[in-house]
């Protein structure tokens, strides 16, 4: 192998990881929130809950969920939306990545029942569902207007309008 195709293996590899890793930072803490939310409605209405193991759920899940989310990229979804305006793009993976968690939630739903021996067959609803779909598509929709804003003007100028100080200018 050429030390140019290594490096460039290399540089991939470390391009991935870091857009898994912002994956995973972003599910971690908007699962964790939830599972705050959750265990505050339950203490409300004095029902036993364990908020750290609701929190070690969380990262887990936001571990798994970002797995599947940096192989759904690979399928390159929006890809024929890039020439439109950014909100079809933003808009199209914000539904497209939230049908693959809502699955992905389906199917954790499914195997949590087999594993503590009760019928599979008490899903949830399609209200649960369609109600859960909607949050999370909303949830995803600033997580992929930052990757557009990335995609389209570049990191390092995102980068520079969020975190450098900006001059006061008064027309």
């Amino acid at each position: 192998m050429v030390s140019g195709e290594k490096r460039g293996w290399k540089a991939r590899f470390v391009k991935e990881l870091k857009g898994f890793g912002v994956s995973v930072i972003y599910l971690g803490v908007l699962l964790s929130v939830f599972s705050l939310h959750r265990g505050i409605i339950l203490s409300e209405h004095n029902i036993e809950n364990n908020f750290w193991r609701g929190l070690v759920f969380a990262l887990v899940n936001a571990l798994i969920l970002g797995k599947f989310m940096l192989i759904g990229e690979v399928l390159h979804p929006g890809g024929l939306l890039e020439d439109h305006p950014l909100l079809y793009s933003i808009l199209f993976k914000s539904a497209f990545f939230g049908a693959i968690l809502i699955g992905c939630h389906m199917l954790e739903e499914w195997l949590v029942k087999i594993w503590h021996g009760r019928s599979a067959a008490g899903s949830p609803t399609l209200s649960d569902t369609l109600s859960l779909g909607v949050i999370v598509f909303v949830a995803l929709i600033p997580f992929f207007t930052a990757r557009e804003f990335v995609r389209v003007v570049g990191r390092d100028e995102v980068r520079s309008l969020l975190l450098q100080r900006r001059r006061n200018t008064v027309i």
